[in-house]
């Protein structure tokens, strides 16, 4: 009888020292980084079974400013695809009212004289 209680232990205390195998280290969570510098929320952390992954991310940049021309610009870029982009516009001269309507390859902008337009397609 003694004989098969301590098999049925030395497997159980095999079974309890394996089921920590196999499970990748926890995520880094978001929050500042070691270094001091703050995090953005586009930071990716990933972890594998085999060792630290290193993972880039590609942010497609489609943004930028232009000075409008008698009130009116318009940005030829292939990043606006369509009349359905989300675009946003602000006046960095002065607050005053800007409209822009993203098209096929380009941006129309109309404001006041020769203000100073940020554009950005979100989407």
């Amino acid at each position: 009888m003694k004989v098969g209680t301590t098999v049925i232990a030395a497997f159980s205390m095999i079974a309890l020292i394996g089921s920590g195998c196999g499970h990748p280290p926890p995520r880094e969570l978001p929050g500042p980084a070691q270094s001091g510098e703050p995090r953005e929320s586009r930071d990716i952390v990933a972890n594998s079974f085999f060792g630290g992954v290193h993972v880039t991310a590609m942010v497609d940049q489609c943004a930028g400013r232009v000075h409008l021309a008698q009130g009116a610009a318009t940005i030829n870029d292939s990043c606006f695809t369509g009349d359905t982009n989300v675009v946003l516009c602000t006046d960095a001269t002065a607050a005053n009212a800007v409209e822009c309507a993203a098209g096929k390859g380009k941006l129309a902008l109309v404001g006041t004289g020769n203000d100073l337009i940020n554009y950005a397609r979100v989407r």
